[in-house]
């Protein structure tokens, strides 16, 4: 068995339930904490870059080489031992970090003490090295990659678990650049049209189920398993707007189709497809646009019927404040009003088990959220059952809880409109 960590993003149990759904069958996991999750292969992971690379919710991938019950004290020593074999017989400087996860009492001593000690104990074995923790905080991303120490030094990673501290070495950093250069650098954006962050794209992707981490046992082994990097299924966005949906999932190796009520509205997407095959020329996956109203979907418009429907619906009119009560339950009905539909209009079309993941808005007022009422009942009354996004299991066992409604938020402390998530699947 190896051991991995996956260090969690902002929203961690949006975070949790995407690895709920990519990590391997044969997986085992260990530990789960608001930072970080970590699991136990049976084989380990293939081209973890790649695979970090599709995950919306994980930050970075740690390879753990220590699991013993450690003191904070026992850190230094663990890193310093690392760090030796790695570099032995090294006559060039390099450089390291060392990051610290989970720990609730004093970390920046923690980590000052350790860096130090990590630093001496290396120089006497006459080996040169620099730590690039800045006022002894952990490293940002950035500083990771522009010091590259994936290739060329290292970061380790401690983290307090549940009675125990792990510690690893980073093997995959999240890629922040190539997200911002796809959500800033196409061609068409449009701040009225909700603005779908490509990583929370990707994280409703893979809370449809068919992508998995890819490991030794997930090639050789599991006859028609879909790796992360690869899928012959298709994706279909009933609300496409101007494709960000459709752009994650065809970097995922996903078939896309996608569809909007507004011509001028899909004429956009068109133009940011043709952006995306130009930028990526070895993209394969084929892409179809088409207008149609999502409650006025037939047989024509999906001749092969999607294999998982990905999307965000209508999310009300901007807003710059809370709504008053009245302009609230306009738009909730109105939002009601269109999901309803789709679910009718898109029942007969597709198989059954077919995954639906959706976001429809809430408002935050503060600390006070607003929900549509009973849109969960709306739409099972239509044939379809709704999933916990976190096993039950895992919630009981870790302290994790999914909503109330079975669900899962996305939203920021200064945002008034938020996104709430559902998994639906025919019945």
């Amino acid at each position: 068995m190896q051991l991995y960590s996956f260090i969690l993003g902002r929203k961690h149990l949006l975070s949790v339930a995407e690895l709920c759904r990519v990590i391997p069958k044969t997986t085992r996991i260990i530990d789960v904490t608001a930072e970080f999750m970590v699991v136990a292969f049976e084989e380990p992971i293939i081209e973890a870059q790649k695979s970090l690379n599709r995950l919306g919710g994980t930050i970075k991938i740690v390879e753990i080489f220590n699991e013993k019950l450690l003191s904070p004290a026992q850190i230094a020593e663990t890193a310093a031992k690392f760090l030796k074999d790695k570099f032995l017989g090294n006559t060039t400087k390099f450089s390291y970090a060392l990051s610290l996860y989970g720990f609730r009492h004093k970390p920046e001593q923690i980590l000052r003490k350790s860096l130090h000690k990590i630093k001496t104990e290396l120089a006497a074995q006459k080996l040169k090295s620099r730590f690039i923790n800045k006022n002894f905080h952990n490293p940002q991303n950035a500083a990771i990659n522009g010091e590259k120490l994936l290739s060329k030094g290292a970061e380790i990673v401690a983290m307090q678990g549940s009675g125990k501290i792990f510690i690893g070495h980073t093997i995959a950093l999240q890629d922040f650049e190539n997200y911002s250069r796809r959500d800033f650098n196409r061609p068409e954006r449009d701040p009225r049209l909700g603005m779908l962050p490509p990583k929370l794209c990707q994280i409703m992707i893979n809370l449809c189920g068919f992508s998995k981490i890819n490991t030794n046992t997930t090639t050789t082994t599991t006859k028609n398993s879909h790796d992360i990097n690869k899928s012959t299924k298709i994706v279909y966005d009933p609300f496409c707007g101007i494709g960000t949906v459709l752009t994650e999932a065809r970097l995922m190796g996903y078939s896309a189709i996608g569809s909007d009520i507004a011509p001028n509205i899909i004429a956009k997407c068109a133009t940011n497809m043709n952006w995306l095959e130009k930028s990526h020329p070895q993209l394969s996956a084929p892409i179809r646009l088409f207008t149609r109203n999502a409650a006025s979907l037939n047989k024509n418009d999906l001749p092969s019927p999607p294999d998982l429907i990905v999307t965000e619906s209508y999310l009300g009119p901007p807003v710059s404040r809370v709504p008053q009560p009245s302009e609230m339950r306009k738009t909730f009905t109105n939002v009601k009003k269109i999901v309803s539909g789709f679910f009718t209009a898109i029942h007969p079309l597709i198989r059954q088990n077919t995954p639906v993941t959706i976001c429809i808005p809430f408002y935050r007022d503060k600390h006070k959220f607003h929900f549509i009422p009973e849109i969960a009942e709306t739409i099972t009354a239509r044939g379809f059952d709704i999933e916990d996004p976190i096993p039950w299991e895992l919630c009981a066992k870790f302290g994790l809880r999914n909503t109330p409604r079975s669900s899962l938020l996305y939203d920021r402390p200064d945002q008034i409109v938020g996104r709430e998530i559902f998994i639906f699947r025919k019945k």
